[in-house]
């Protein structure tokens, strides 16, 4: 697993976004984007895993958004329920998008682990 993340063109942050996507040609699943990046993201379903190197449309919100971010993507890989999807074609404000997600989300996880040190610091020392 450590040598996929090296691979990979962008950071991933954890989330939890509700997905559309579709196989080129064919009818539209519903899945989550378990990660995301400016690169691609991890797309778990029910439903079919389009098999590798796949042309994918996926279509999902992010907080931060009006507007649902649409992408084309190629399925990666693929494994019981999961695939990594590579985003192709991104436009600029898409891109930005969700690095701007990704930022928020980094900080959001930063402080929380902040949080929980200190906690952790305050507590009494077991017996």
């Amino acid at each position: 697993m450590g040598d996929l993340i090296d691979r990979r063109r962008s950071p991933r942050i954890p989330c939890n976004l509700s997905v559309e996507y579709q196989v080129t040609g064919a009818r539209t699943h519903d899945g989550r984007m378990a990660n995301i990046g400016t690169g691609g993201g991890l797309l778990t379903t029910q439903g079919p895993i389009p098999p590798v190197g796949a042309g994918l449309l996926l279509r999902f919100h992010l907080p931060l958004s009006n507007r649902p971010v649409q992408a084309a993507g190629n399925v990666r890989w693929g494994n019981q329920g999961t695939a990594g999807v590579e985003f192709l074609h991104l436009n600029l404000q898409e891109q930005d998008e969700i690095w701007r997600y990704y930022a928020r989300e980094l900080a959001r996880q930063r402080d929380l682990d902040a949080w929980r040190q200190i906690i952790r610091q305050s507590e009494p020392p077991p017996d």
